[in-house]
This record gives structure tokens, sequence and C-alpha cells, in this order.
């Protein structure tokens, strides 16, 4: 075997290992979960990803950089206006975390989606503004008590998960 021959072969088979370790993370993401449950897992997990990004800045982990809020208030404000759709009636059950009152409490619900995209709206805004870090971080706060508000209402406990 030549070198050529030796060095493909070995970073094909790296590539092999790297692609075999990576493909079960997507399979599996959200412990199995199929359908709308699977989808309305992906749109919090966005969310989730976007929020920490703007955390870790607020927090001064990262540099603050205006640009990652608009992204991400954006992320957050387009599924807040769909994340109702993605709780039809009836899908609470399999490897759903969302406690059974939520259907019992839909308007409810649904007003806290809409001040979720109503606040990560106002973020946006101001994100794109030339206006001072400290309006935005106080927004930042208020979009998270938002999201907070309504995992602490209609999501299952840690403790009482799958």
């Amino acid at each position: 075997m030549n070198k050529i021959t030796f060095y493909a072969a070995r970073s094909l088979t790296a590539s092999l290992i790297l692609i075999a370790a990576l493909a079960p993370s997507g399979v599996y993401a959200h412990g199995g979960a199929t359908g709308i449950v699977k989808e309305r897992m992906d749109a919090m997990s966005a969310m989730a990803d976007a929020m920490e990004v703007m955390g870790d800045m607020v927090k001064g982990k990262r540099p603050l950089k205006r640009e990652a809020f608009v992204d991400g208030s954006n992320v957050v404000a387009e599924h807040s206006a769909e994340i109702t759709g993605l709780f039809p009636e009836g899908s609470s059950g399999g490897k759903s975390d969302a406690l059974s009152k939520l259907w019992q409490q839909w308007g409810q619900f649904e007003a806290m989606a809409k001040r979720t995209q109503n606040e990560a709206d106002k973020l946006g805004e101001l994100s794109g503004n030339s206006g001072d870090n400290r309006s935005l971080k106080v927004q930042f706060i208020k979009l998270g008590k938002s999201c907070k508000s309504c995992h602490t209402d209609y999501r299952k406990k840690k403790k009482e998960k799958h």
C-alpha cells in the first residue's frame, strides 16, 4: 500500500467513525419522540439554543454582539408565533413533557405564547437600534421570565420526565 492510499484509507475510516458516532444523536434526540411532539421539542430546542447564546452575552461569558440578539430574538419570536399549533389536543402522551393542564388552560397558554412573542419582538427592536446595552439586557431578562413562566406552568418537572 503506498502512502497516498494509506492516508486516504485512514481518513475515510476516521470519517466513518465520526459519522457513526454522530448519527444516533439525531435519531435519539428528545428520547425518541416522533411526529408533532418531536416538532415542538425541536422548536423549543432552537429557542433554548438562541436564549443560551444571548444569555452568555448578558452574563459576560461572550462578547455582546447585537446581531446575535437580532438573530436570537427572531428565532424565539418565530417559534413563539407558531407554538400553539404544535400542541394539538391529544398530543400529551408518549415522550411529551407537556402537562395535561396546558389543554385545560388553553386560553392562558395562548396568552403566554403571545407574550413571549411580544417580548422577543421588543428584544429584536432594541437589538436593531443603537441604544444602550443595559436596556437590551433588561429586555432579555423579561423574555427569559416569559419563557420560564410557561415552562413552570405547563412542562413536567425533571423528576416527572420519562
